[in-house]
Order: structure tokens, then C-alpha cells, then sequence
């Protein structure tokens, strides 16, 4: 039998691939341990929530005990995933009306909803601005927020932790439904020490975000969107 270039142990993803499988292997105890760890990680879970779609259990198979008003539905790996390293309670499942369900972010009550539209500006995206005295930009996965450099340089006789903006240190950023006003999905939360000693701030987020609006309480003269 003749090997290929590819398929010859010489080869260095070959044996970058062999090598990651010895160690997986180790670590699991043994090969039939192993492919039963691979088995459950691309496994679909099912998830059990109650009326409000409020989780209850998310599991490879039936808890021990199932309240009988509770509803189920089976999410693959990939959907289920949205929840790793994630607060459940701050998701729910919600039906649609074809019946298959879905698991989202679950809106965030808070004093915001009943803000007035003084209290509040959306902060905007610009095709002509390219840098303002804030900016925030939402990622996939975080938000980042950063201050102009021009602006740090009205600050740079100010010791950062005693530096305060309209009397405010603290600065809330309201990560929004688009389509209802008030409905918040997250609020990223950063001060004003950490915006002058840092180029940026990242905060991570609950979730994919970027189709959101962002509201603030305008304290800076000038937001942007980025």
C-alpha cells in the first residue's frame, strides 16, 4: 500500500492530530470512556420549562422527578449552547407558532422601562463620524467601550478615581429590543476610572446582541455608535 503526503505518519498534522487523540484519550481513562464523552458533548438535550417558558432543567434525559405541567422540547448541541457558562435563568423558551420552540434571551425588568425619553438617548451609528467623546460597539459576544483620545486629554490633570462626568463615576449602557421600546436584554455597566486607564473596556454580554439599540443617560456631549 502506497501513503500519500497526508497520510504518512511524517506528516505534521497527522501527528498533531494522533498526539490531540492520545491526550484526549488519557484524560478520559480510556477509548470507549472517550467516545462515550464525545457522544454526550454532540448530543441534543432536552430542555423542561414551565408555562412562562421559565428553565427548569436542561439534561440528556428525564430529571428524577418531572412536574406534570412542566413542557419539553429536544434542542440540539448547538442550540442548547447558547446556554454554557450562562445564567438560565435569564433565558426562557418561547413557542413559535409552527410549534418548534426556541431558546432566547429573556428581557431584564428595570426602573428603565419607565424612564421618559429626557431621561435617555439612543446612541447612533454614523456613516460620517468616526470618533466621538464615548463610543460603544456590540460584538457577537461582549461590548466594547472607549473614550475619545481627544477627550482623555481634557481629563489628564484629573486623578482617574476622582474623575466624574456631570457628578456621575458610574455609567450604565442599555443593550435593547429593537422592535419594543423599554425591553432591555442586557446593561453593560462601566466606570469612569476604568475608561481613562484603559484603551478600552470590553464587558461581556448574554448573549448576540449586535441587531439590538443602546440607550444611555447622556452625560458625555457626544456618543457614537461604532
Amino acid at each position: 500500500m502506497t501513503f500519500t503526503p497526508e497520510e504518512s505518519d511524517e506528516n505534521p498534522q497527522v501527528l498533531a492530530r494522533k498526539s490531540r487523540f492520545l491526550e484526549d484519550k488519557a484524560a478520559a481513562g480510556n477509548f470507549a470512556a472517550l467516545m462515550d464523552q464525545q457522544d454526550t458533548i454532540h448530543r441534543s438535550q432536552r430542555v423542561f420549562f414551565d408555562e412562562r417558558g421559565d428553565i427548569v432543567s436542561v439534561t440528556y434525559q428525564s430529571p428524577a422527578e418531572v412536574n406534570p405541567l412542566w413542557q419539553t422540547y429536544e434542542f440540539t448541541y448547538t442550540e442548547v449552547a447558547v446556554l454554557d457558562g450562562k445564567d438560565v435563568n435569564k433565558f426562557w423558551v418561547v413557542r413559535r407558532k409552527d410549534g418548534t420552540c426556541e431558546l432566547q434571551l429573556r428581557p431584564q425588568a428595570t426602573v428603565y422601562a419607565t424612564m421618559k425619553d429626557d431621561d435617555v438617548i439612543k446612541i447612533e451609528f454614523s456613516s460620517t463620524e468616526t470618533t466621538a467623546d464615548c463610543m460603544i460597539s456590540i460584538k457577537e459576544d461582549h461590548a466594547i467601550i472607549e473614550l475619545s483620545d481627544k477627550f482623555k486629554e481634557t481629563m489628564k490633570d484629573v486623578y482617574p478615581i476622582q474623575a466624574t462626568i456631570k457628578g456621575k463615576r458610574i455609567f450604565k449602557f442599555h443593550v435593547c429590543d429593537p422592535d419594543q421600546k423599554g425591553v432591555i436584554f442586557d446593561t453593560v455597566t462601566v466606570s469612569m476610572v476604568e475608561l481613562l486607564t484603559e484603551r478600552f473596556i470590553q464587558k461581556e454580554l448574554l448573549a448576540d446582541l449586535r441587531h439590538c439599540i443602546v440607550y444611555t443617560t447622556p452625560l458625555f456631549d457626544k456618543y457614537l455608535r461604532t
